[in-house]
């Protein structure tokens, strides 16, 4: 009764308290790092810092994900499930203990259960992980760890008034999430598999598997939790812009055949997703940091922006833009070159649109940093697959250079009138509104026609020729929309990807 009544006292105290969620955190990281140090003595081995990172992670993930799951299971306020298991994770550290008391201090070797090791997955399910092997696996102190969190987790769903069945089915569902992470190489496995893609069981592919869960998990507890700023950040995304350098990064891979095929395995689509955050996020923070400067101009051009609507507060706004740069530089930190250039993207676009140089007021050139922007996550995709840089195709290079740093004038005529007032020396501004337009108009023409004298291959003629004349209609509409003529570049782009996959392939049955 002591024992249940001091349970009780601790789960309220826990969730109904006033400290500050960040001590929580710091508390949580703490536990994590004393574990890492006592494992040192019961596995006897040094830990190596990507293996730290691993670990680091792994517990995360695995907190999150619990946590996700009391969200789903009893509607359970998800700052009250931060603190509760943020807490509980103190536990990790009895583990080691245990191991040490039960080796008469020699220790085990903690690993997960791997195909190679460990059979009879299904069995070992039912029986509670099974026998350890002399090849390793889940240690005495582990299971201990794991039967006291599961007898925590079934009193505290009898706590919050469930069902006593409901509470077996949710506290077996617990156990089923922790089977799932000690086993995470037969998951891989499986994954794999499925895609039928190659794939090796490395602390790499752990990483990014678990950098890749953790980024959907809090995506959701950001939606759920703040709700109203999560849609507001959604709504001034401006996808179309987010995708075309998404794409841009596909071309990259796209660009060698032999080594998209080659090298297309489970581990690069990990490195492929997370790339793909990270341009996420640094895209975020590249608009974020825009619309904090470019206030006097929005309130003219583009007044369903959230500064000018008045939805969220600048100073909260911009602590919420460095979160996404630590965050895009973060998702990034796996691969050192794929960091370098989501720096460079990010630095880029400061040069681009922020004081002291603010180089969009120069113009026809100043879009030479969105070049740069797209260039580079084309290198970073062609290297991602397996490239080297001295078999980059330079005609991309000045490709990029000139023709796109020509055409991509086009994402100033929306903004004519706020450039105007701001006396910001836009191509529009300085030429007026309909000459630029014709123009910008002719820049599309050229730079369509441009790929095909590139490539010289007359099926591209009367595409190109067909699509350029879209866009210069499109461009000189009375109602000018750039939303279609982002529809119709980001199509091109498509169209283009495929035809880069598929001519190699026709080429080489020919």
């Amino acid at each position: 009764m002591i024992i249940i009544n001091f349970i009780k006292n601790f789960i309220n105290k826990i969730e109904n308290n006033n400290i500050p969620l960040s001590y929580f955190i710091i508390s949580f990281l703490a536990s994590i790092t004393l574990r890492n140090f006592l494992e040192l003595f019961s596995s006897s081995t040094m830990i190596v810092s990507q293996a730290l990172v691993h670990f680091y992670l792994s517990y995360l993930a695995l907190a999150l994900t619990i946590i996700f799951l009391l969200v789903i299971l009893i509607k359970l306020d998800i700052v009250k499930g931060i603190k509760l298991v943020f807490t509980g994770f103190f536990i990790l550290n009895i583990v080691p203990i245990l191991d040490l008391i039960i080796s008469s201090g020699k220790g085990y070797g903690i690993q997960y259960l791997t195909p190679e090791k460990h059979s009879n997955l299904l069995l070992r399910f039912f029986t509670f992980f099974g026998d350890r092997t002399i090849n390793g696996g889940i240690t005495p102190g582990m299971k201990i760890e794991i039967f006291l969190v599961l007898c925590f987790f079934l009193f505290y769903f009898i706590y919050k008034k469930i069902s006593i069945l409901k509470s077996f089915i949710n506290t077996f569902l617990i156990y089923t999430l922790i089977f799932f992470y000690c086993s995470l190489p037969y998951v891989i496995k499986y994954a794999a598999n499925f895609l039928n893609l190659n794939y090796v069981l490395s602390t790499d592919t752990y990483i990014l598997f678990y950098l890749l869960l953790i980024f959907f998990i809090v995506t959701y507890f950001f939606f759920k939790y703040k709700k109203e700023i999560f849609k507001i950040l959604l709504k001034d995304i401006r996808p179309f812009r987010l995708l075309h350098y998404e794409l841009m990064l596909v071309l990259g891979v796209v660009l060698n055949n032999f080594y998209f095929i080659k090298n297309f395995d489970f581990l690069f689509l990990l490195k492929f997703l997370l790339i793909s955050i990270a341009i996420l996020f640094a895209w975020v923070y590249s608009v974020m940091t825009n619309n904090i400067i470019d206030y006097n101009i929005d309130k003219i051009s583009n007044k369903d922006r959230p500064l000018i609507k008045s939805y969220i507060n600048i100073n909260l706004y911009n602590k919420i833009s460095i979160v996404f740069l630590f965050l895009a530089l973060l998702y990034s930190s796996f691969y050192f070159m794929a960091m370098f250039i989501i720096a460079l993207f990010i630095g880029n676009y400061f040069l681009y649109s922020m004081p002291p140089f603010r180089f969009k007021r120069i113009p026809l050139l100043s879009k030479i940093f969105i070049s740069l922007n797209s260039l580079s996550l084309i290198i970073l995709g062609f290297l991602l697959i397996g490239g080297e840089l001295v078999n980059f195709p330079k005609i991309i290079i000045w490709f990029f250079i000139i023709f796109f740093t020509l055409v991509i004038n086009f994402i100033d005529i929306k903004d004519y009138k706020g450039d105007k007032h701001e006396s910001i020396k836009t191509l529009p501004v300085i030429m007026g509104l309909k000459n630029s337009k014709r123009i910008i108009g002719i820049f599309f023409v050229v730079t369509y026609l441009s790929v095909y004298f590139l490539l010289k291959d007359n099926f591209l003629l009367l595409p190109l020729l067909f699509l350029s004349y879209i866009q210069f209609y499109l461009i000189n509409k009375i109602e000018y929309k750039e939303k279609d003529v982002f529809l119709v570049h980001l199509f091109s782009l498509v169209l283009f990807i495929f035809y880069i996959l598929f001519s190699d392939i026709l080429l080489y049955i020919l």
